[in-house]
């Protein structure tokens, strides 16, 4: 597997509702500060505070909560899009096909 740009979820702590977006503006071009509660420039700089004060690993192979507060209305993850290698041939389990 290769690694892909990221993805940030956000999920409602509400109603558990949950969406896949790839930027913090993403997010902002369907929820505004009136759904979030948070304007955009304080959300990137809460993030931020939040990977830094937590030691949040980038780089990780799986998902990780990058926001995250008790008065937050939702949760904040990332996680790597993770991509066939092309170059690689891959065997399925199961049957002897070939992935290439």
């Amino acid at each position: 597997m290769k690694k892909g740009q990221s993805v940030i979820t956000l999920t409602f702590k509400d109603s558990g509702d949950t969406y896949v977006f790839g930027s913090l503006s993403a997010i902002y071009a369907m929820f505004g500060k009136k759904e979030l509660d948070i304007t955009y420039a304080s959300l990137r700089n809460a993030v931020s505070t939040y990977i830094e004060k937590n030691n949040v690993d980038e780089q990780q192979d799986h998902s990780q909560v990058i926001y995250d507060t008790k008065k937050s209305l939702f949760v904040l993850r990332r996680a790597p899009l993770l991509l066939a290698d092309k170059t690689a041939k891959t065997q399925c389990s199961g049957d002897n096909s070939t992935i290439q």
